[in-house]
């Protein structure tokens, strides 16, 4: 327990040097995300280690790892601090196009194609200044890295989720086959060429069924794919130059621009697969933050049913 002498030697930038530590586990990250010197950003942590009385972080290599200690006190600062920008947040008046703020969005390498450049596009027109890092998502990690600011926004496909992580859908999109002008099932494909044909499939694993394989599945259809690849833009390109056949979402297949390659309905009537935006409830106060949830939400939902 600190006694009121200590307590009243605290600041708020011991409170956001701490934080910023916690989410990079970097001092020369710290220092750069802050905007302060790498000796300032020591000062503040010896500061606040001496009001502790614990080391909080350890270097180990190239990073700094948190204590016991640290990880105990952790979530409760970084409740508060949210709590605080939530207030603040209230008062705040966010100009996007003078806006700085950095952002940092996860979402599986294979869902890039289909969202980064009609985002990315608006971005440059509305918020030029505004820092988009789009990184892969990890779902076990996801509510942690939400809550510790390491990430600010999640795309994925609907699931299950609860409190304190709120959703919206993004976008619901049917499925369609991509495939060379000179692929011989060019306006013959139907369920059994379907099945017969070579696939690619996309997905960050390295096995186990895809979304669509699943889907196929529930409807007692097993449809074999010899390769495999993480993203859509490969695919596309290995059909461009092959006869195999890609499925994939109807917003993915619109965003290949390939005069080589045609794309069909799958023959297959399959539910629609629908994506959502992810983010944690504490940062609903943040101005900047909800202003690009709601244009990704505007944007995409512009779009309707893509199929």
């Amino acid at each position: 327990m600190l006694e009121s002498r200590q307590f009243e030697k605290l600041d708020l930038n011991l409170l956001k040097v701490f934080e910023a530590l916690w989410q990079h586990k970097n001092m020369t990250r710290v220092a750069e995300t802050l905007h302060i010197t790498p000796s300032a950003v020591s000062h503040a942590m010896r500061r606040f280690r001496d009001i502790l009385g614990d080391p909080l972080f350890v270097k180990e290599k190239q990073s700094m790892l948190p204590t016991a200690a640290c990880e105990r006190l952790a979530p409760a600062i970084l409740q508060a601090l949210g709590d605080i920008r939530k207030a603040l947040g209230e008062f705040t008046v966010f100009n996007p196009q003078q806006s700085h703020q950095r952002f940092v969005i996860a979402m599986q390498e294979s869902l890039e194609l289909g969202v980064l450049p009609t985002l990315l596009a608006t971005l440059e027109q509305q918020a030029p200044n505004i820092e988009i890092v789009s990184t892969r998502l990890h779902r076990d990690s996801m509510l942690a890295d939400l809550s510790n600011r390491n990430l600010h926004l999640v795309i994925d496909i609907g699931r299950a989720i609860s409190a304190p992580i709120a959703h919206s859908l993004l976008r619901r999109d049917n499925y369609r086959v991509l495939m060379s002008k000179y692929n011989p099932l060019v306006n013959a494909l139907d369920k059994r060429k379907y099945l017969q044909a070579r696939h690619i499939t996309v997905s960050n694993r390295a096995k186990g069924p895809s979304v669509e394989e699943i889907a196929l599945q529930q409807l007692g259809v097993s449809r074999p794919s010899i390769w495999r690849c993480q993203n859509y833009r490969a695919a596309a390109d290995v059909v461009s130059k092959t006869q195999a056949i890609l499925t994939l979402p109807g917003s993915v297949a619109d965003s290949v621009h390939d005069e080589n390659l045609i794309s069909f309905k799958l023959p297959y009537g399959l539910p629609a697969l629908e994506t959502h935006l992810y983010w944690h409830t504490q940062q609903e106060g943040e101005p900047g933050l909800m202003w690009l949830k709601n244009l990704m939400l505007q944007l995409f939902a512009e779009s309707g049913l893509t199929s």
